[in-house]
């Protein structure tokens, strides 16, 4: 009898194992599908209120491929977005230059602490500094060069072979704001000089150069680093933002800004990238040591921000820490991130911008990876449009009060010569600061806001029309009206 219940103990014991284990696979894939399900929702969300065109997503997990979906459509003739798509990077290219420079960095054809003269001894600067600057620094956003006089280069819609070495040249005639390491400013400059230093050691345009050692070995099949051969394998612009419509792009591809900010690839292209980030990308394409180093935190950028070699680096040596980095032009968005202690990592490629909706494309990202995480997310901020509504609001205001004072006669009875002396001087003031008040407050040139805002750059300008026909008619009435 005891043998039988030990030999019924030890069947039960069995079939519950068995039973258990059929169902681990099915919980966990029902997990998996959990996950999914609500990464996909908070994606169409997004995309719907913030009324983006086209996106491609994908995500990773150890090395392996999680998610890859794609939604809309992107260019004029409105092609459907597949994972192959390729879509403009913004500022995620400068980690790709960054890993380039390491690259030859790795192989000994350039020293990270050597001056740049060294190796582009034509390269001259306002203030004769240029001889102080190290790679390093370039790579680090350390070299002096200010964000404004970066921004002040890009988005010149240039072609040719000789763009990106045309517009380094144009820094002759800037000055350093800083003294190189002395802090960090974000600055494209940086990284069109690494791109013409590319250029200059190799032989080959920097096109050609991330196509040979960057694009092939790493297998980023529809990447590209120039108009040509972006077209070629795929692109079609994307859309800027007009009141939160998305309007077919008036910007065009910028050869001399692929180092910085224009490289095109696709969800899939990027998902090589993070598989690099993991230290699961191809034998011998670069060093572990080589590759730790792009990824060590170099200058601290924010309280758990830190600027690595072309990369950002959030909370490092913690079970939190993100390697990352965001992108952006005029007509789209990007995020790239990978997490060391869960191995997760993704890219989230849209095809719609405008600089007061950046933000929304940073949350989705955080969104995305509290899910990957089993945490509860922070919800996606609504797309507001309020800003816009509020200078609409002004500009109409200004139309109204036009009106008003062309009404000569009418407007004289309530006039003092010194009042409307005073808001015609007023007005006609207004109307001359406006642009310098908004590239002071913005650190930023007026052509950049003009792309990356082109609304707000459109009512700005009826703005300055209005404020200047105004305080023009004010202190022609008050002149005529003392006669």
């Amino acid at each position: 009898m005891a043998f039988l219940q030990s030999s019924l103990l030890k069947i039960i014991l069995v079939l519950f194992l068995f039973t258990s284990f059929s169902y681990l696979p099915e919980n966990s894939a029902s997990a998996e599908e959990d996950i999914e399900a609500k990464i996909e929702k908070a994606i169409k969300d997004y995309l719907e209120d913030y009324q983006v065109p086209g996106a491609s997503v994908a995500i990773v997990h150890n090395n392996k491929l999680f998610f890859s979906k794609s939604w809309g459509v992107t260019g004029e003739i409105k092609e459907e977005v597949t994972e192959q798509t390729p879509f403009t990077i913004g500022s995620i290219s400068k980690s790709l230059t960054g890993m380039a420079i390491m690259k030859l960095a790795d192989n000994g054809t350039i020293r990270l602490d050597a001056g740049i003269q060294e190796y582009l001894p034509w390269l001259k600067l306002n203030n004769g500094k240029a001889a102080e600057i190290t790679v390093e620094q370039l790579l680090t956003q350390t070299s002096g060069l200010s964000t404004y006089d970066g921004l002040a280069l890009s988005d010149k819609e240039l072609t040719g072979r000789n763009a990106i070495k045309n517009q380094v040249k144009k820094l002759s005639e800037v000055g350093m704001t800083a003294a190189p390491g002395e802090k960090h400013q974000y600055s494209n400059a940086n990284f069109l000089i690494l791109g013409a230093m590319l250029e200059e050691l190799t032989g080959m345009s920097y096109a050609e150069y991330m196509e040979q050692q960057i694009f092939q070995p790493l297998g980023m099949k529809d990447a590209s680093a120039n108009k040509e051969g972006a077209y070629k394998k795929g692109y079609l612009s994307g859309y800027q933002s007009w009141f939160g419509m998305p309007v077919k792009s008036s910007a065009a591809y910028d050869d001399a800004g692929a180092p910085y900010g224009y490289i095109t690839a696709s969800s899939a292209d990027m998902v090589q990238f993070v598989k690099l980030l993991s230290g699961k990308g191809p034998d011998h394409f670069i060093s572990d040591k080589t590759l730790d180093l792009f990824m060590t935190p170099q200058v601290q950028t924010g309280e758990d921000r830190y600027y690595g070699l072309g990369i950002r680096i959030s909370n490092p040596d913690t079970p939190k820490e993100m390697i990352w980095h965001s992108g952006s032009t005029p007509d789209s968005h990007a995020e790239v991130f990978y997490i060391p202690e869960t191995g997760w990592g993704g890219v989230i490629l849209t095809n719609k911008n405008h600089i007061l909706e950046e933000e929304g494309l940073y949350y989705l990202k955080d969104h995305i990876i509290s899910l990957l995480k089993g945490d509860e997310p922070e919800g996606v901020p609504n797309h507001s449009v309020t800003i816009q509504y509020i200078m609409l609001g002004f500009v109409l205001l200004l139309v109204i009060l036009s009106i008003f004072l062309g009404k000569r006669f009418r407007t004289r009875k309530y006039l003092k010569k010194g009042t409307g002396l005073f808001l015609g001087f007023l007005f006609t003031g207004l109307s001359a600061a406006l642009v310098p008040l908004f590239t002071f407050s913005t650190s930023s040139p007026w052509h950049s806001i003009s792309v990356f805002a082109p609304d707000i750059a459109l009512l700005t300008i009826l703005a300055i029309i209005m404020l200047a026909i105004n305080g023009l008619l004010l202190i022609r009435i008050i002149l005529k009206k003392t006669r």
